[in-house]
């Protein structure tokens, strides 16, 4: 009988583990307030006894606590564990799990998990404790949309603040300005900050129809809590190398709420006269 127990390799899961080491961590530890939180661990000893011919008995208790934000405990959960496997079972690769899935939702902050674990058959006794985030609840105001793509004279000065340029038209050196709106992407709200997950990817194709440039375009995720999140807006420009050949030009904006894994496109045209 081993005289000792551990709790080792403490691993947050997105899923229920299906194998010794086979599972999907959480990304960064990090849960949405309905998702089941699912904790991975492996004892560092296996106390056994016979279990019939060729066969042994393993047995573990689990108890464990989640405490809020606050520091209150929001349930303790026991379960007991135990297997009976042959002889010849490699019993180095021995695995528990336990899950907590709230009545109602997570509130935002980091949770605490106090693990007690006791070897039923060798008597030993081990604790850990460990820690999760609860990210807040996302919010959305609006249908998901780009309303439109509005080419402007110079750069816009505020949400909504542009001159339109008159029938976007712009002189072969003359540098292209344009304005759009982002209507409706989720976001989380804290005390602090106001966060969003938007990206965007920009295509020009120039007049014959080839692709003149694609960028990546870079968007601030993070604002103040006083940020009213319907007034995003994006304001840009695009400049030629030399000069732009006449003709029509087509911008087309991919943007992508990450929080949910939507895409939506925009396309505005734009014409360069001699």
């Amino acid at each position: 009988m081993p005289s000792s127990l551990a709790i080792e390799h403490v691993r947050f899961c997105t899923e229920q583990p299906t194998g010794y080491r086979q599972y999907t961590e959480q990304p960064g530890q990090t849960y949405t307030p309905d998702d089941v939180v699912w904790v991975y661990f492996e004892p560092s000893t296996v106390g056994t006894e016979p279990a019939g011919e060729g066969e042994r008995r393993f047995a573990y208790e689990l108890n464990w606590t989640i405490y809020t934000p606050d520091g209150d405990a929001l349930d303790t959960i026991t379960r007991t564990v135990e297997r009976t496997v042959v002889e010849s079972a490699d019993f180095s690769e021995v695995f528990l799990v336990l899950n907590f899935s709230p009545s109602m939702a997570f509130e935002p902050g980091s949770h605490r998990v106090e693990i007690n674990v006791r070897d039923t058959i060798a008597g030993n006794e081990a604790s850990e404790t460990a820690t999760f985030d609860v990210e807040p609840a996302l919010k959305q105001a609006t249908a998901f949309e780009v309303p439109e793509l509005v080419f402007t004279d110079g750069e816009a000065t505020g949400y909504d603040e542009y001159t339109p340029q008159p029938d976007a038209e712009y002189g072969p050196t003359e540098t292209v300005w344009y304005y759009y709106e982002i209507h409706g992407m989720h976001y989380r709200e804290t005390e602090d900050t106001i966060r969003t997950n938007v990206s965007i990817f920009e295509t020009l194709t120039g007049p014959a129809g080839s692709v003149w440039a694609e960028n990546e375009i870079p968007v601030n995720n993070e604002f103040p809590a006083d940020t009213d999140p319907s007034m995003l807006y994006i304001a840009d420009r695009l400049s030629p190398a030399e000069q732009w050949d006449p003709g029509t030009y087509t911008i087309t904006l991919e943007v992508t709420d990450g929080y949910v894994d939507e895409t939506i496109e925009r396309t505005g045209t734009f014409t360069v006269v001699e």
